[in-house]
């Protein structure tokens, strides 16, 4: 698992950038590339990815193309990360558990702005963009 995993996510949202500066912080491998869906060439990241589906969720872009989204892009990303996170990820990609932990993942996604300002981060605002006609 050599290569780099781009993780597309809300650049706007304070629990995002947070969660953001934490994975960095551990990734002392370098397998973990962070790009804020706002402003990104999400057409040539993730061919079909649009803009208001990275509004609603974290994405995880394999180097082989492979998309993971929610619970299961949070695990994919812990899985590259050293020690017991690696270990958290490893369990997390089981599909059993990232369909467990999905719901808890959706409701904090859909409520982050709030967490966020419980938090005392910067908060964002979750109005998705439209979608194209």
């Amino acid at each position: 698992m050599p290569e780099t995993l781009l993780i597309i996510f809300d650049g706007d949202c304070g629990l995002c950038q947070a969660a953001r500066r934490w994975a960095q912080q551990r990734d002392r491998q370098h397998r973990l590339s962070f790009v804020p869906y706002q402003g990104a060439d999400l057409e040539r990241l993730a061919p079909g990815l649009t803009a208001a589906q990275a509004a609603r969720a974290l994405y995880a872009i394999a180097p082989d193309g492979r998309r993971f989204r929610g619970a299961r892009a949070v695990f994919e990303t812990l899985r590259r990360l050293p020690g017991w996170w690696g270990l958290l990820g490893t369990l997390g990609v089981w599909t059993p558990i990232s369909l467990l932990v999905e719901p808890c993942y959706r409701l904090v996604a859909r409520h982050r702005a709030r967490v966020s300002q419980w938090l005392g981060l910067t908060q964002c605002q979750l109005e998705p963009p439209a979608e194209p006609l």
